[in-house]
């Protein structure tokens, strides 16, 4: 009996031992496992974390981004919300090749490239006045003011193009050829300093007068006691503009009257318009110009064709000159303007060709060619 109850308490602590023992080892392997899953746990916690720290930032990013280029349409404009003033910074800049075939024997052909006009212009508001300040690069590397002007109610002080001829009032970018036409170089107004006033009278009809230091006068450039005094009227419908400009210039060299009347139309995508000047005066005699034009806008591509007539008092041959040419639109600020003239006549001295590319010559059939970029921002 008492051997019996040994073996049975013997055969009872080795159960146990063994027991005690896969115990331990069961604990151990738990315990490893939770280590690792608590580590894993940890890892997928800070991956969670990161992400929505980094979602975070990207949200803050976007706003960011969101806020500089709200003023996009504008462009550079520095302004506060509901500030009174505002400042628009914008520019543009022309690249050009030119060839030219001189007629004349002994006369070199002439090529190469330019930068005509590189401009920088500043405009904006002033509680309820506006301004614009505006210089541009010759080739030469120096900077020359264009405009300087503040507006007020429809009055103008400061440095600006009389309202005259509607060539000359276009923006350099928007021209129909490369450069504006010898006619317009010649009798066009330039830039002058003085005071204008412009009053709209509803129904597309417009009224602008200006008293000046006279025509092409920009940069204190005017003779002393000069004056101009120049008015405009256009009519602009939906379908056929016209406008008419006189001026009276008394300088002490240059005196006299000029008059000119402009008109276009469009008609399913052809645009046809011309125009004619006409000067008089004891100092400069009789002179006139006249210019004709037709496009077709194709969408990007918009071909022309161009020709001007031109009369200056004591000149043997009258001005004589065709263009035919077409502008690319690579989107709204890339242009790219080709085109090709002939000169029926020779081009005298006393013709003001400026930056057009022409030569004078004395004989007929000069020709010229053209290429340019312009880039606007």
């Amino acid at each position: 009996m008492n051997i019996s109850k040994m073996k049975i308490g013997i055969t009872s602590l080795i159960i146990g031992i063994v027991s005690g023992m896969a115990t331990a080892d069961e604990n151990a392997d738990l315990q490893a496992r939770l280590e690792v899953a608590e580590a894993r746990i940890a890892e997928l916690s800070a991956n969670t974390n990161s992400s929505w720290l980094n979602d975070a930032r990207a949200d803050e990013i976007r706003g960011l981004v969101h806020d500089v280029l709200a003023d996009a349409d504008s462009r550079a404009n520095l302004q506060g919300n509901g500030s009174p003033i505002s400042v628009n910074v914008h520019g543009f800049m022309q690249f050009r090749w030119t060839y030219n075939h001189n007629a004349t024997d002994g006369v070199d052909n002439t090529h190469g490239f330019s930068l005509p006009h590189t401009r920088l212009e500043i405009s904006g508001d002033l509680y309820d006045w506006n301004y614009k300040v505006s210089g541009q690069w010759d080739d030469g590397g120096n900077f020359n003011m264009m405009d300087a002007y503040g507006d007020w109610n429809g009055f103008r002080f400061g440095q600006f193009k009389s309202p005259f001829m509607k060539e000359v009032l276009t923006s350099q970018t928007d021209t129909l050829a490369v450069e504006r036409s010898i006619i317009a170089q010649e009798f066009g107004q330039g830039r002058s300093q003085g005071v204008q006033y412009t009053y709209d009278f509803g129904n597309d009809l417009t009224f602008t007068g200006a008293y000046t230091d006279g025509f092409n006068t920009a940069n204190g450039a005017g003779v002393v006691n000069g004056y101009s005094v120049t008015a405009r009227v256009d009519y602009d419908g939906d379908w056929f503009d016209v406008g008419f400009a006189a001026s009276h210039n008394n300088l002490d060299t240059i005196s006299g009257n000029t008059w000119t009347i402009d008109a276009s139309t469009e008609w399913n995508g052809f645009e046809f318009g011309g125009a004619y000047v006409k000067q008089t005066g004891d100092t400069t005699g009789e002179n006139w110009g006249a210019t004709l034009y037709a496009s077709y806008d194709m969408g990007a591509w918009e071909p022309f064709v161009q020709y001007e007539k031109g009369h200056l008092e004591g000149v043997a041959t009258d001005l004589s000159v065709a263009t035919i040419g077409a502008n690319y639109m690579f989107n709204d600020n890339v242009k790219w303007t080709t085109d090709f003239g002939k000169s029926f006549n020779s081009i005298d001295a006393g013709w003001n060709l400026n930056n057009t590319g022409w030569d004078s010559t004395g004989s007929d059939g000069e020709y010229l060619i053209r290429t340019q970029m312009t880039v606007t921002f």
